[in-house]
């Protein structure tokens, strides 16, 4: 690599994103003014609303005996300041004619007609007249807006406060009267502990409780600070990322810039390192000038609410934040890498500018969602969270804000975002090595949209199609399957199954696909078979390595495993055997080593198609544990079912992986099985037949590995180098 020549570049392509005023306006401008004016006016508006309400009178009532009435009257004058808002006392005689005043006005605006209104008024007369103890009276008022909330006493003594959850008046009415009502309950306890004889003040606060809080002004406020920095942290990285990622990926396909640019005498790597770091310091100063932008508005506010208030005393040694800020800088460096990455790596599929927006929008949800972990109770910063992406981004600024210093952990945070990083750029890198992405429909070849008279026979679905299949499958899942699961517990299960099964076969009928090559729906020899079966041993002793290694660091996953284990016991063989191990091996051989591999392998290089398809299998079982375990299994699923061009081959595999687990789970009490485990228990604890047992492993995946796809002469692939 050459780095006069990257920096050339480098120069090229923050000089085509300056060109672009929109982009940098929604970048940098527009937030430095626009975030001040929002934060600014949310802050007096809610003021002045605040301020409205205080200086309001609310309409209130009690329908109570006069002398309970007078009682209410005179502690709401006593306790004007502790009700917080004005209220004004009506009385029925009141509230009547403003009812009535209310009603006239109403049937003049809707007849026009004077002696319509007077019989309108004479109606409402007759009906007060008629109604009982007012009790219509007052309800009428209050729907009518003319009251906003009163008190009544129902005929146990107790009483209630009436009023209208829709309406916020009647809502702040009834708080206030909920106060009094607090107040006179405490005034009428005190006056039956004087009649006993008894001391109020012991009897009322038996204990005196001082609050001290031993944290200073400075960890209070990085508490605050820390909790909601992150969010705004993040979002600023990937709004100021966003636009410019997508400007180098999809705008120069869209510009028909990209294929000049590949003729120039640059490497891959050289071209893909100069977008990269351009939309990494577009991303950096963007995220800077907004918070910039944003700490500047809010200083603004506390110096004017002290100014304003004289009572107000915040004294903070600022200097303590300084090493927390400094921190800070540097994690957006590095996370803007990564979120650089991220986006270059989704927005390069899209043929257009509006096409890029549709797919950064889930990228956007997802980096949110991260943001949003520092508000999440008990989440801190571990050597497990140090890993998760975005997530330990989050709670290491949290962490830093709280004085907290744990240098191990923030230098692994940093390390895994380097990371993953690299990970993005060299997908980055194998994407813009396939013609297949640069210049193909992308992901809007999804045929479903398309007529099916129109459709061509035998054709081959597209990365849209996977998307969308996958997509469907996964919210059909969620929503129709949990709820069958919980009408028809375990029968449940199997309607959740069957939707797996059909999904990819219905859509590759609707679309015409060519169902055998798609699917790979061919006859297997008998020594591929063989191989499948030994490579599949050998990935469930490497798995299950595995998950004992892995269960300590992810207890919560593991007693998943075991609650489902229990779910399923005292079920019938056959319904487990057909439920838990036939239908899934179907099914889910069908959607990923079927239609999302015979798709993707049309169009990428193998290596690609079969990782891709092993780490959404492993992904769709939504469990870390099983996230690893399984992403093993399901690596060698993936490549028997590639190697031996036979899906047959990993549904074999499939159901005797199932199976065994559903044997295990069925006879998990019987005495054969605990002899079993006692002495597989003892073989694993002594270190030399555990790693005997290990290499046994390895060395049927590996036969099994040659033997899979033994005398298959494949044809050459038709992916793009």
């Amino acid at each position: 690599m050459r780095t006069g020549t990257v920096k050339a570049l480098l120069k090229r392509e923050l000089l085509d994103i300056c060109r672009d005023k929109k982009t940098m306006a929604m970048m940098i401008v527009l937030p430095i003014i626009l975030y001040p004016l929002l934060i600014v006016a949310m802050v007096f508006i809610i003021g002045a609303v605040t301020a409205s309400q205080e200086e309001k009178t609310y309409n209130v009532a009690f329908e109570v005996p006069e002398n309970l009435q007078s009682e209410l009257i005179s502690l709401l004058n006593e306790e004007k300041e502790k009700v917080d808002y004005k209220l004004k006392v009506m009385t029925a005689a009141e509230v009547e004619e403003k009812l009535l005043e209310k009603e006239e006005n109403e049937a003049n605006d809707e007849s026009g007609d004077q002696d319509a209104a007077e019989n309108a008024t004479d109606d409402v007369t007759a009906e007060n007249a008629a109604a009982n103890g007012g009790e219509d009276l007052w309800t009428r008022a209050l729907k009518a807006k003319t009251l906003n909330a009163y008190v009544t006493q129902t005929s146990d003594g107790n009483f209630e406060i009436r009023y209208q959850s829709a309406n916020s008046d009647s809502t702040i009415a009834k708080n206030a009267l909920s106060t009094l009502m607090d107040l006179y309950e405490d005034q009428l306890r005190k006056d039956l502990i004087e009649n006993a004889g008894l001391n109020v003040t012991q009897i009322m606060e038996p204990i005196s409780v001082k609050r001290t809080d031993i944290s200073s002004k400075e960890e209070s406020v990085g508490n605050q600070i820390g909790s909601l920095l992150p969010f705004f942290i993040i979002t600023s990285v990937l709004l100021g990322a966003m636009y410019p990622a997508i400007d180098v990926t999809a705008g120069e396909k869209e510009r028909g810039t990209l294929e000049t640019l590949l003729t120039l005498p640059v490497t891959n790597l050289e071209m893909i390192l100069s977008k990269f770091f351009a939309v990494s310091i577009i991303a950096c100063i963007s995220a800077f000038l907004n918070l910039f932008s944003m700490s500047a508005a809010l200083i603004f506010l506390m110096s004017s609410s002290m100014g304003m208030n004289s009572d107000l005393n915040i004294s903070l040694d600022y200097s303590v934040f300084m090493p927390g800020i400094g921190f800070t800088l540097l994690v957006m460096l590095f996370f803007s890498m990564l979120v650089t990455a991220v986006c270059m790596c989704t927005c390069i599929f899209a043929k257009s500018f509006k096409e890029a927006n549709n797919y950064a929008t889930p990228v956007m949800l997802i980096f949110m969602f991260g943001g949003y972990a520092t508000l999440l109770p008990n989440l801190e910063l571990t050597q497990k969270t140090a890993i998760l992406p975005i997530v330990n981004v989050a709670l290491m600024i949290k962490s830093l804000f709280g004085f907290e210093s744990n240098l191990a952990l923030y230098g692994l945070v940093l390390l895994t975002n380097v990371a993953y990083s690299l990970l993005a750029i060299w997908v980055l890198s194998r994407l813009y090595n396939s013609e297949a992405v640069l210049f193909s429909e992308g992901f809007t070849s999804i045929h479903i949209f398309e007529k099916r008279s129109d459709m061509k026979q035998d054709q081959m679905p597209g990365g849209g199609d996977v998307i969308l299949v996958l997509t469907v499958t996964l919210l059909l899942m969620i929503y129709v399957g949990s709820y069958a699961v919980v009408k028809l517990e375990f029968l449940g299960l199997g309607v959740q199954q069957g939707m797996i099964l059909l999904c990819p076969l219905l859509y590759a009928w609707y679309i015409k696909a060519d169902k055998k090559k798609l699917f790979s729906f061919h006859r297997p020899k008998l020594i591929n078979l063989v191989g499948g079966l030994l490579m599949g041993a050998g990935a469930l002793v490497l798995a299950m390595y595995l998950g004992a290694f892995l269960a300590p660091l992810f207890p919560e996953s593991a007693q998943g495993v075991v609650d489902l284990e229990d779910w399923m016991q005292g079920q019938p063989l056959l319904l487990l055997v057909a439920f838990t191990a036939l239908m899934p091996a179907l099914g889910e051989e069908l959607l990923f080593r079927g239609f999302m591999m015979g798709t993707l392998k049309e169009k990428y290089k193998p290596v690609v198609a079969v990782l891709v398809t092993a780490f959404v299998f492993a992904v769709y079982h939504m469990s870390i544990l099983r996230f690893f375990t399984v992403g093993v299994i399901g690596l060698s699923l993936t490549i028997a079912a590639y190697k031996s061009d036979s899906i047959f081959v990993s549904m074999t595999m499939h159901f005797l992986n199932n199976l065994i687990a559903v044997l295990i789970s069925y006879y998990h009490d019987s005495a054969t099985y605990e002899s079993f485990t006692d002495t597989l228990t003892a073989l694993t604890e002594h270190v030399g037949a555990a790693i005997l047992i290990f290499i046994i492993g390895v060395v049927c995946a590996v036969v099994g590995f040659c033997l899979v796809g033994y005398g298959k002469n494949r044809k050459p692939d038709t992916a793009e180098s």
